[in-house]
């Protein structure tokens, strides 16, 4: 029962980890007894690592980055929204922010600057950019009080603009999960707030409970755009 226990917090942990990040999300595999857990880190590119790689954070490159604190979600409204019949549902996270378009917008898409405000980020960087004009992601988080980091590579697919609304999409290229999607939304209120949207939807390849795996997701989705919100004011502040 206490085996039970205990790997059920891990999973939640993993699952918290992977969709705090919004945009660059990240890929939760890692439990008791699956395989990848114990892995080396490998020594391919970044580009072209395992999916099935969980790298013990020992292991992991070293680097600069540090995984930033989780910043504070009050104030942000969060929904869950179905997903057909399928009894899952996608995390969706709003909040106004005291800061104009473009300088929310430089925030979202500053993916190499993660580490330094969005919470268990390690690395994040930009490996190019797509034929469709969109950028392809690379990016390493920490679990379980950093004893494991993940990895993750992700499609940002270019901006779509409806009826002054700016969309951002993500793809997911390659992981260890069955499904990852993240949808961005900004939305100009006047020449100083933003409104900021996310919806998020991780699907772990673990046998999870579906009410946790909505839960988590819902919860992923409030802590991301409270990162992109107080990085967004915290700039604006120093630009008075």
């Amino acid at each position: 029962m206490g085996r039970t226990r205990s790997t059920t917090i891990a999973h939640r942990a993993l699952i918290r980890t992977a969709v705090s990040g919004g945009l660059a999300l990240a890929t939760a595999a890692c439990g008791a007894g699956e395989r990848g857990s114990t892995l080396d880190a490998p020594s391919l590119p970044l580009a072209e690592r395992d999916s099935g790689d969980v790298v013990p954070a020992a292991a992991s490159d070293d680097g600069s980055e540090r995984a930033a604190p989780a910043p504070d979600a009050a104030g942000i409204a969060s929904l869950a929204v179905p997903i057909g019949s399928t009894g899952l549902s996608r995390g969706r996270s709003t909040a106004v922010v005291k800061a104009p378009l473009e300088r929310v917008r430089a925030t979202v898409l500053s993916f190499e600057r993660y580490p330094e405000f969005m919470p268990h980020y390690k690395k994040c960087r930009v490996l190019g950019r797509t034929p469709a004009g969109g950028w392809d992601i690379y990016m390493e988080v920490s679990a379980l009080q950093g004893a494991v980091t993940m990895w993750a590579r992700i499609e940002i697919q270019k901006r779509a603009l409806v009826e002054g609304v700016e969309t951002y999409s993500s793809r997911f290229v390659a992981g260890n999960v069955k499904d990852l999607q993240a949808t961005w939304q900004l939305e100009k209120i006047d020449g100083r707030t933003t409104r900021v949207s996310l919806e998020v939807f991780l699907q772990p390849k673990l046998p999870l409970p579906k009410s946790l795996l909505n839960a988590e997701n819902l919860d992923g989705s409030a802590r991301a755009v409270a990162a992109v919100r107080a990085r967004a004011e915290q700039a604006q502040d120093g630009n008075r």
